[in-house]
């Protein structure tokens, strides 16, 4: 293990600090409480501050816990849950819980650099590998907003520095606790037991070669155990050994693939359209990635001898393409966030070859190639939040007794404005039952002024401008209002956002 760090390695990491805290501030960061990260919010919010269910200013009108305002917040065990990690939550919560939920995503970088620290000290790779693989692949655009991504990679290179490690001085108590922990890493992404069950399989072949039958029960013990420990925990928190993650994903609502495995795994790993837009894939991202597997593929393919490059190469094959066929969905534009840590295994074969590497003039190309692409989808990212700030000025003036959405898609655009402001995702206006009993129990608790939100009707994605059975422009929308007690002003629209201010009136 190497300790010393030259002065150019600190240097290099004080650049890197600066360049990632300077990329946050200037994409505007803070301004990207949407979709996932709002419901992450929304989960550190509520470990903060004691709840057991997650925070749900809206609650006292939604008894069935059916309404909340943020898509990834279901009901589950008669609680509100995250369909995110609570590990990454709790951790945050309680390691954080000085900073305002805004400004966690400034820790981000933090658990960048030591990711970066420990390929450097257990792995044995250069720095400048790992800061270029972090700035050129997919993992750029993953680790500015609230996420669990920075602290989960941060994760997996220790876990897998340590493995690596373990494979090269053949000592199999280091194999043992690095797959012990491999397996912990899913309490963060359910994905990564893929990524354990790789490291399991390979290190129990090297040990199956070099006949150590006692080690490969060890092996297999420290394997199965936190396995257990995650499917008991899973069904006592969630009602399933996999997790409210799986559940969620892989219900009827909401797991899209189906029939298109093949077809989801070809946009994940290289590009595709859909209706949700352009997919940028995970080689899209970083071509870069398949050359050192096409230059080396003779010596990358060779398995006369054992050597870690070799486990390196399959787990770097294998993990992506089993992740990406396994995937509910496709993303909606950066698809290749599902296979991000398919990017460790990668840094290792990189550092390994690196003195080649860095004078081919083709890898540099497609390192430029990387470059540019990162700058089209960090543009994207640009516009995204600064599109969410401009809409957060909208609802800042926007102050009710209760905001109502058409649906969760609309609610969302409302950012951590809904942590403290009372608000439900209601679309049912034209069912009676359900109509009536939400009126019922605004009027008895005393809500006077309420503003009802949707898409404006020029919104050009289908995605988000569903036609609706009662629109909220239509007269007949205000005259159901008024019918109980609610009458409403004139719809109104600013940018993409259609509302409705509507005022008590027994």
């Amino acid at each position: 293990m190497k300790y010393h760090f030259s002065k150019k390695e600190k240097i290099t990491l004080v650049i890197f600090i600066v360049f990632f805290l300077g990329l946050q501030s200037y994409l505007s960061a803070t301004n990207s409480f949407i979709s996932d990260s709002l419901a992450k919010a929304f989960q550190i919010n509520s470990i903060q501050n004691g709840y057991e269910s997650t925070t749900y200013p809206g609650s006292s009108l939604d008894p069935d816990l059916k309404l909340h305002p943020v898509t990834f917040i279901i009901q589950n065990q008669n609680k509100l849950k995250s369909v995110f990690s609570t590990t990454f939550a709790f951790i945050y919560a309680k390691l954080f819980f000085f900073l305002p939920i805004k400004q966690m995503i400034y820790v981000n970088v933090l658990f960048l650099v030591l990711g970066v620290l420990t390929l450097k000290v257990f792995g044995n790779v250069d720095i400048s590998i790992s800061i270029l693989v972090f700035t050129t692949s997919v993992v750029l655009s993953q680790v500015f907003d609230l996420s669990e991504v920075p602290i989960t990679l941060f994760l997996v290179c220790f876990v897998y520095s340590l493995w690596t490690m373990a494979i090269q001085k053949q000592n199999t108590n280091l194999q043992i606790i690095s797959i012990c922990l491999s397996v912990l890493l899913s309490f963060f992404r359910l994905e990564l037991l893929i990524f354990a069950g790789l490291l399991f399989v390979l290190s129990s072949l090297q040990l199956i070669t070099q006949k150590k039958g006692k080690e490969i029960l060890f092996l297999t013990i420290a394997f199965l155990i936190p396995l257990l420990f995650l499917f008991i925990w899973n069904n006592s928190e969630y009602g399933h050994p996999m997790g409210i993650r799986y559940l969620f994903n892989y219900t009827e609502d909401h797991y899209f693939a189906k029939n298109n495995r093949l077809f989801n795994l070809q946009k994940i790993l290289l590009t595709g359209f859909s209706e949700q837009g352009f997919k940028f894939g995970f080689f899209l991202i970083s071509p870069y990635f398949l050359y050192p597997l096409f230059r080396f593929r003779n010596s990358l393919y060779s398995i006369r001898t054992q050597n870690p490059i070799h486990f390196h190469l399959i787990l770097f094959i294998l993990y992506p393409i089993l992740v990406a066929f396994s995937a509910p969905n496709d993303g909606i534009t950066i698809s290749a966030r599902y296979v991000l840590f398919a990017v460790v295994p990668m840094i290792f074969i990189i550092s390994h070859f690196w003195s080649e590497l860095q004078k081919d003039k083709i890898f540099k190309i497609l390192i430029i190639v990387s470059i540019l692409v990162n700058l089209i989808i960090l543009r994207i990212l640009k516009e995204s939040f600064k599109m969410i700030r401009k809409t957060n000025q909208i609802y800042e003036n926007l102050n009710a007794d209760l905001w109502i959405f058409y649906d969760t898609n609309i609610s969302a655009t409302a950012g951590i404005y809904l942590l403290k402001q009372p608000a439900i995702s209601f679309r049912h206006f034209t069912n009676d039952t359900i109509f009536n009993s939400l009126t019922t129990l605004m009027e008895s608790q005393k809500i006077k002024k309420i503003y009802v939100f949707d898409f404006s009707k020029h919104v050009p994605n289908a995605y988000m401008n569903i036609k609706r059975e009662m629109e909220l422009s239509s007269i007949d929308f205000q005259n159901l209002l008024q019918n109980k007690k609610y009458p409403c002003k004139q719809y109104t629209e600013i940018k993409f956002i259609g509302y409705r201010e509507c005022n008590y009136s027994p």
